[in-house]
């Protein structure tokens, strides 16, 4: 196999250089390591057909033939399998430009070069070269690119660099993509203008087109507020912001859209500025921002397109059921068409909205002669043909509603489904639209719980909290706990795994903490978060308060700075959502923005808003896991939320890494075995294992299963709860089938090649267990049996066959033979060979009957080989 490899936890010049050097090395194929960075990540959830690569758990071997390195030239860079990987290929070439770097550890042809980007290396030879790159080829070098350049402004920048960004142009490189994928880091007076700008924003809709204007002022030049204005577009998820900012007499207008009705270029060239369609500027010698804001509102009307109508993304003829037809009609149409519901018509006008639910609910009553009115949902909400795109979408979210019938003068003319809206905005759809909040809309609650702090935590973590508070004084910053630590203190439940988020700089808390406490740091600056691990043995993570954006359902999230109810807003559920504000003069007060504290108190379940799901389906899982965990109850609307997100199919769209980790976390749990079947409850086990039906049969294996579990944990040295369910689940899977669930969720060779071996002996062999035979043939059946294996076999015994399986595991355990092959050959002028193998199971089978003692072994062994012996004929 001839591979392409880079470092662990790839950015995009990483990648990139993966792409351009298989164009010139198409035989071989791109290995990645770790998680990618979170643009790319987002970035490959777009592209990952047109770029295919496979991970390290896909690798057949630890050999290769060939190997092209990427991007580092150090062995410490990479993952550990690829080092192994490394030192037996004797073909070896690499590809970076850190020519800095104090050890050039990877063994191999080298071609380090000065410039301010690997693929800058790469596309000079492919240009040389002549070899063909596509406009999403040339997008995506240059993003590395100007990634790595800092947009062409750091010092590592060379010509090289600048030339390549040239030819990638030449080559259509979409600069409004690359904007989208290419990450800012801001400087403090930058900080100032953000926070400014996130307090006086406001969002109006003009021509049915959401627009967002920003507002901030200082007296002292500030440079960079075209990064300014683009990292809070992401931050707040608009699609449109115009931010005006007066730095000293100027006054800057700068542009960002997504939208496609709105021409914020020739805005800005009429202002005496210039730009694109999406992104563009202005400056203006005044000092009047409301002035300015004014003349903007009443100028931005002639460059707004009224954009996509109801009439031209909807569906049309309508599948409906008529007011006079029977349920079962009814029925038989939603089982044929998979509809899960019709609009319903009376003399040619909508009158209702009947759902499968309505109708499964009759059926079951022995309403099927029923008319289908009796039944309908008379509450309609429609849009006529001319309601903008933005509006529809509003529409959906506010009412939590998956389809809209289109009206025009009391006849159903078409509808409208979140299909057609997601389609029509494509990767823009989730930026577009505001998320609605699950939770009452209350009051901020201030609650002060540092009695509850003292009474329930032990006096170091207690004392530590109190130092975090101080040094967030020192340094001016507001210090919060968060987290599951809040939830369970006020539960009264022993959790002393420590959050702290810092309002504006984390890494500088930090930092000092670590100086104070004589902690060891471990930073992540590019994520703004860091560990300190006390000598102790305590760790606290510390993370500045940050807000998650999702460019697209399912994808990991960009993280940007923002205040703590925004941090706390990114949060799964309302529980988790609760800070505990650390400073002295506010020490132990309880702040809660979402009716969090009401939530807990009456066991609820209930997400933060209507795409929470959407955004990330792993919330399910974790949903389901707290909800057995502490013996609460999902909220109802967050269990509509999570059903309509697994009908969706976003599930699927997640990786089969971040579900298997939801998943393993659950079987962790005291209550696995009630949160698999709420799991089922919500149709999760078969959108994430294919094939897999949660039955009464395999509810009745998984209960036995569990069973068992806890006793061959305790036995086994080794055992991996994933791979004892999947046994149950994937038992009756075909090959296809069982190879595609091994490929998504990481599953070895081994435990496949068991797995088709063992399901074909499986109902035989829990016979021979039930009906207690001996053990040496139980052992001729099992000796090669895995642990995860055993427990498959217990998930089809009762309590009192697994009492024989555990005790005859034990005896294996405990059985050892005093004569081994050593003795026999030396004893008896035996040839080592299958003889010896055979004589000393059946020694060892006699022994685990109790055929035989530690004293007559050998006795025994004479007996076998005279046996063996005296049946060869005499020559």
């Amino acid at each position: 196999m001839k591979l392409i490899v880079g470092h662990r936890n790839p950015d995009f010049d990483c990648f990139a250089s993966c792409v351009a050097a298989q164009k010139l090395y198409p035989d071989h194929t791109i290995v990645l390591s770790g998680l990618p960075q979170q643009n790319l990540a987002q970035y490959l959830a777009v592209y990952e057909e047109k770029y295919p690569f496979i991970t390290e758990k896909d690798l057949p071997d630890k050999s290769a033939e060939s190997i092209i390195v990427v991007d580092t030239a150090s062995k410490e860079r990479v993952s550990q399998q690829i080092q192994e990987i490394l030192e037996r290929c004797g073909n070896v070439l690499i590809f970076d430009h850190h020519p800095d770097i104090k050890e050039i550890s990877i063994k191999g042809e080298k071609k380090i070069e000065s410039v301010g980007a690997t693929v800058t290396i790469l596309l000079e030879e492919i240009k040389r070269k002549n070899i063909q790159i596509d406009s999403i080829d040339a997008t995506l070098f240059a993003v590395a690119i100007y990634e790595d350049t800092g947009n062409l402004l750091y010092t590592t920048t060379t010509i090289r660099d600048v030339e390549m960004i040239k030819y990638l142009l030449q080559n259509g490189a979409n600069l409004v993509e690359i904007s989208d994928f290419i990450k800012y880091d801001l400087n403090y007076d930058q900080k100032l203008i953000m926070d400014q700008l996130v307090s006086n924003l406001e969002t109006i809709e003009i021509e049915g087109s959401p627009v967002s204007i920003a507002v901030a002022e200082t007296d002292k030049f500030v440079g960079g507020l075209n990064a300014v204005s683009s990292k809070l577009w992401y931050l707040e998820g608009m699609d449109t912001l115009i931010c005006i900012v007066r730095t000293g007499k100027k006054t800057h207008i700068i542009g960002r859209s997504s939208s496609n009705n709105i021409d914020i270029g020739t805005l800005m060239t009429e202002l005496g500025g210039g730009g694109h369609r999406k992104a563009a500027s202005c400056t203006l010698n005044s000092q009047d921002v409301p002035k300015i804001k004014s003349m903007l509102l009443q100028k931005l009307k002639n460059y707004v397109n009224k954009g996509p109508k109801a009439r031209d993304i909807m569906s049309f003829p309508v599948r409906v059921a008529y007011a006079e037809m029977s349920i079962s009609e009814v029925n038989k149409i939603m089982e044929r068409t998979g509809h899960n519901g019709l609009p319903v018509i009376e003399d040619n006008k909508l009158v209702g909205i009947v759902t499968k639910k309505a109708v499964d609910r009759a059926m079951n009553h022995g309403l099927q002669k029923h008319p289908v009115k009796s039944i309908m949902s008379g509450k309609l909400i429609v849009v006529s043909p001319e309601t903008p795109l933005n509006k529809i979408r509003q529409i959906m979210i506010e009412n939590d509603i998956g389809r809209i019938p289109v009206v025009e003068n009391g006849i159903l003319v078409g509808i409208i489904t979140r299909t057609d809206v997601m389609r029509s905005s494509f990767s823009n759809a989730v930026r577009s639209i505001q998320r609605k909040a699950v939770h009452e809309t209350v009051e901020t609650t201030f609650l002060n719980v540092r009695d509850i702090m003292l009474s329930n935590l032990p006096k170091k973590i207690s004392i530590l909290l109190r130092q975090l508070g101080r040094f967030g004084d020192e340094i001016g910053l507001p210090v919060y706990t968060v987290g599951g630590f809040v939830r369970d203190l006020l539960m009264g439940n022993p959790n002393y795994d420590i959050d702290i988020v810092v309002e504006k700089d984390g890494l500088s808390l930090a930092d000092l903490a670590a100086r104070k406490l004589n902690a060891k740091l471990v930073k992540y600056e590019k994520f703004l978060t860091a560990s300190l691990f006390c000598k102790d043995g305590l760790r606290i993570d510390v993370a500045t308060a940050r807000t998650e954006y999702y460019e697209a359902p399912t994808e990991l999230p960009q993280v940007e700075v923002s205040t703590i109810k925004k941090d706390l807003y990114r949060r799964d559920f309302t529980i988790n959502a609760m800070a505990i504000k650390l400073n002295q003069k506010d020490f132990g007060l309880l702040i809660d923005f979402f009716g969090a504290k009401k939530d807990l108190d009456s066991k609820l379940i209930r997400c933060l808003h209507t795409l929470s799901f959407v955004e990330d389906p792993t919330r399910i899982l974790r949903a389901v896991r707290f909800e057995t965990r502490f013996g609460f109850k999902i909220e109802q609307q967050t269990a509509r939320l999570m059903l309509d997100a697994v009908h969706q199919g976003y599930l699927e769209k997640v990786s089969g890494q971040r579900l298997r980790q939801e998943f393993e976390k659950i079987l962790e749990e005291k209550s696995v075995f009630e949160a698999l079947k709420r799991l089922s409850d919500f149709e999760v086990i078969k959108h994430m294992f294919p094939g897999v039906f949660y039955t009464s049969s395999m509810e009745e294996k998984l209960r036995a299963l569990f069973m068992f579990l806890p006793w061959a944990e305790n036995f086994f040295e080794k055992l991996n709860r994933f791979y004892a369910v999947m046994y149950v689940f994937l038992e009756y899977h075909s090959e296809n089938l069982l190879e595609e669930i091994r490929q998504r969720y990481g599953l070895s060779h081994c435990f496949v090649s068991e797995l088709k071996v063992i399901k074909k002996m499986i109902v035989p062999l829990s016979k021979m267990i039930s009906l207690h035979m001996e053990f040496s043939d139980i052992y001729r059946v099992t000796q090669s049996f895995s642990s995860e294996a055993f427990c498959y076999v217990a998930s089809y015994l009762d309590s009192q066959a697994q009492q024989y399986l555990k005790e005859f595991l034990e005896k294996v355990k405990g059985t050892r033979l005093k004569v081994n092959g050593g003795y026999l050959v030396k004893n008896f002028n035996l040839k080592p060979g299958r003889l010896v193998g055979d004589i000393l199971e059946k020694l060892y089978c006699a022994k685990l009957d109790g055929v035989i003692t530690d004293e007559s072994e050998e006795e025994y062994a004479k007996k076998l080989i005279e046996s063996v012996f005296s049946k060869v004929p005499e020559q």
